[in-house]
């Protein structure tokens, strides 16, 4: 199992649906101080975040183009965070999403793709 870096960016899309777009990064450090820059992005262009995190995870997305969800069907996912780690799992269409109550989880639907866990 290898375990990389991955930045979650939860943000509420119109209609109040739950969004997540995900930046896998090599170092903690990297991840942190990108961030920030999105973050500040965000705000200033009124988005309404719910969180912006790094995590330790296997996941790995397709990368994250800017305007790049105009079309895209979008995909849905559980996302599991813990105090150091997350995890991602893939939800089939029609699959309803149940977070457990254990770890803080979210139901979000993203234009990214989850492509494997890392090697």
């Amino acid at each position: 199992m290898n375990i990389g870096i991955l930045m979650l960016v939860l943000t509420f899309a119109d209609g109040g649906q739950l969004s997540a777009a995900f930046v896998n990064t090599p170092t903690m450090a990297d991840c942190e101080r990108r961030a920030t820059a999105v973050r500040a992005i965000l705000e200033k262009g009124g988005t309404r975040i719910e969180r912006i995190l790094c995590r330790e995870s296997e996941a790995r997305f397709e990368p994250f183009v800017h305007g790049d969800a105009q079309g895209k069907e979008r995909q849905s996912y559980l996302i599991r965070i813990g105090e150091r780690r997350a995890s991602v799992q893939w939800m089939a269409p029609g699959q309803a999403c149940r977070p457990d109550g254990g770890e803080p989880a979210y139901c979000a639907t993203s234009a990214q793709k989850l492509l494997a866990k890392a090697q």
